[in-house]
């Protein structure tokens, strides 16, 4: 709608739906404007049918203006044409300005233009799913995600050499169609031919190459890899400094995604927001708007069903507010919730490497003790269940012994870091609960709230005794969890003293060794019994997470869980 501001200023001069006289001479003072351009607006808005604009020949017969429009609804069509054109946060801004009801209208139309739909575009209806996401500071640059919403995205934008099969636990082709070793220190992958990346260069093996440089220089991530060889544009040989028969379920990692490096060189930190892969989908725009998927044409694998995907940005406030489909409520009432409980979970590290009072073995086990009162554990806390282990599995029926009480402590207060990935994602509330669980125990605390890339330093292991952290196990659950206790960038093996460290490296070397699966989660639990024995780290909580499952719907493989994570490659209409 054109002269919206002139609008909204009549109605403040007249009364909606009341016919009055006026004047092209009073309009100009009302408007500010010339005579001229009032006849322009008047006749403009007349034809948009905001208001109604009667003119009468006659010397002294005044013109007539009825205001058809209140200046909610008025807000409200200008909040709409916003929406349609894209300018998602114009829209939101103007949404703010509306009294309480003007906000529950847009919030009731705004869900009319989400989900799944088809619209006409140059002569070809696209397949489209848009949706609402409140947390849109996503990395995209493989080697640099922090989050489960980064690592989904990438998921969509790149491709890695082997794909893992989480239905069948097996390997599957993706860049490489073929992989061998003889000993499991030589590793050999054949790579298709004919895939590009987004910006067109075929994607060959000394991209292969480069990328897992750049991680092993800047990452420490395959630390056990001494050599690799690109030579033939097809085929890339990797010389392991020890025998890992684990190592190509590590290529499978979204942080293994094929990068073209004379992008990444370029310019670092565009490529975070702005990154080009060879994956089923490429990033059209990433502004202040939207981020915006298009289906990659030349994709060398199945193409995706979907076209488009647009992921608006939207103000943390709607995530309390509004009621949004594909992010925290059901699109509709054909839509169940399920509840599943995630692997992964909150723990507490005690810092065994820190020189101070944690060193004695017999106040980690007083802590430790008094933790598994259960008060640390589900109490007051929501959507989450007790742990002692990683792995759901194993916590499911844990029973918990009330015990603990006050010990004898002279020393300066205990200092207590909770890990947080980004504003207002945190590990805060259990950290609280540490904290008062130690104030039971008749110890002093401190508590900080420290970004996730600044926990793991030597400053922060010199400075805090106590770490509240938590991890997400991937799709591969064993390599995520040998990945997060070895890790340099997770709190894990920082507060290990040397010699648990020893035990950790050599089991870990071990399990690589292994070729029976089951050994090797009976060698990872052993690392969990030990690390417990030794009251180095403490299970607190697996979290529960809501999943919309529907049987009446025309779109199939969709999925949609409460952070508004879709595996946008599966979906497909009937």
């Amino acid at each position: 709608m054109k002269y919206v501001d002139h609008l909204l200023e009549l109605t403040k001069h007249f009364i909606e739906g009341i016919e009055e006289e006026t004047s092209v001479a009073s309009l100009a003072d009302i408007l500010n404007c010339s005579e001229r351009h009032v006849k322009t607006v008047v006749n403009v808005l007349h034809s948009e049918g905001a208001i109604k604009w009667i003119t009468q020949k006659g010397r002294g017969k005044k013109p007539k203006i009825t205001i058809q429009l209140s200046s909610d609804e008025i807000l409200l069509n200008q909040t709409k044409e916003l929406v349609r054109a894209g300018r998602y946060q114009d829209a939101f801004s103007l949404v703010e300005s509306m009294d309480k009801q003007g906000k529950k209208n847009f919030q009731q139309w705004f869900p009319q233009n989400l989900g799944l739909a088809q619209q006409p575009v140059n002569n070809r209806d696209l397949d489209i799913l848009r949706y609402p996401f409140y947390e849109t500071r996503l990395v995209m640059d493989p080697m640099k995600i922090i989050s489960r919403h980064d690592g989904h995205m990438v998921q969509q934008l790149f491709d890695r050499l082997v794909e893992y099969d989480t239905a069948t636990n097996e390997l599957k082709p993706s860049i490489a169609h073929h992989w061998e070793t003889k000993d499991g220190k030589h590793w050999t992958f054949y790579l298709h031919k004919g895939i590009t990346f987004h910006h067109g260069r075929e994607c060959i093996s000394s991209d292969v190459q480069s990328t897992f440089e750049r991680l092993m220089t800047e990452t420490k991530l395959f630390a056990n890899i001494e050599k690799i060889d690109s030579k033939r544009r097809t085929i890339v040989h990797f010389m392991l400094k020890e025998v890992d028969f684990l190592f190509p379920r590590m290529l499978a990692g979204v942080k293994a995604s094929i990068v073209p490096m004379e992008i990444v060189r370029e310019n670092p930190e565009k490529f975070a927001s702005n990154p080009v892969g060879s994956g089923p989908f490429r990033l059209m725009q990433n502004d202040e708007n939207i981020i915006r998927l298009e289906v990659n044409h030349s994709y060398f694998s199945a193409r995706p069903w979907l076209d488009e995907i647009h992921i608006i940005k939207t103000p943390s406030n709607y995530e309390e507010e509004t009621i949004h489909p594909f992010v925290l409520q059901a699109p509709d009432s054909t839509w169940k919730p399920v509840k599943r409980m995630e692997d992964g979970a909150t723990f507490v590290m005690f810092n065994c490497l820190k020189e101070g009072v944690l060193q004695q073995e017999a106040l980690r086990e007083a802590i430790y003790t008094r933790l598994q009162s259960g008060n640390i554990r589900n109490e007051g806390l929501d959507n989450e269940v007790a742990a002692v282990s990683f792995l759901s599995s194993r916590s499911q029926n844990v029973r918990l012994n009330k015990i603990g009480g006050k010990v004898h402590y002279e020393g300066l207060p205990l200092k207590i870091a909770a890990q947080q990935i980004r504003p207002g994602a945190n590990h805060e509330k259990a950290a609280k609960h540490l904290h008062n669980e130690l104030c039971k125990m008749g110890i002093d605390s401190t508590l900080d709230v420290v970004d996730i890339h600044q926990i793991v330093n030597d400053e922060s292991m010199a400075t805090y005794d106590l770490f509240v952290g938590g991890i997400a196990l991937g799709k591969d659950r064993l390599l995520s969890l040998l990945t997060a206790l070895q890790s340099n960038e997770l709190i894990i093996y920082q507060c290990l003293n040397e010699q648990m460290k020893s035990y950790v490296d050599e089991k870990i070397k071990r399990i690589r060794s292994a070729q029976v699966e089951s050994i090797r989660w009976e060698m990872y639990f052993e690392i969990e019994a030990f690390l417990k024995s030794n009251y180095a780290i403490f299970f607190c909580n697996h979290r529960f997470h809501t999943v919309y499952e529907t049987k009446e719907n025309p779109y199939a493989n969709i999925e949609l869980d409460s952070n508004g994570r879709v595996d946008y490659r599966k979906v497909w209409r009937k």
